[in-house]
């Protein structure tokens, strides 16, 4: 019984990475910055910023969520509502990662706020 001892290495992957290794990681980067540009850029009419708004209203609420239209989604980037919705599985996960990134954005004390508090303690 040479070998029986041998258990050998096995892997199975059941989430899924064979689907996302037929694309490139750059292809989930590009898809994860046009999410970005998304929540950073839309705006409807006068320059009211909804989604970069939100997120920044929420974050100082401690409501951790975004509410998000499809249709406003559509309207920006329509293949990426295209993957989210045909896909969410492969693509919900990076949309949810550009929101984290841009909530650490709009949230960051800018340069003047830092320097004014560190004046105040003096």
């Amino acid at each position: 019984m040479a070998g029986f001892d041998d258990l050998g290495v096995f892997f199975s992957d059941n989430f899924g990475s064979e689907e996302r290794g037929n694309e490139s990681d750059a292809t989930f980067l590009g898809f994860k910055g046009r999410c970005k540009d998304f929540i950073r850029e839309f705006h409807e009419g006068n320059f009211v910023y909804i989604y970069r708004d939100q997120l920044r209203r929420n974050y100082n609420l401690r409501q951790y969520l975004l509410d998000v239209s499809v249709e406003d989604l559509a309207s920006f980037d329509e293949e990426v509502a295209d993957k989210i919705v045909k896909q969410p599985a492969e693509h919900f996960p990076l949309f949810e990662e550009a929101a984290k990134e841009i909530a650490d954005e709009v949230t960051r004390p800018t340069p003047e706020i830092g320097r004014a508090s560190c004046r105040e303690r003096v």
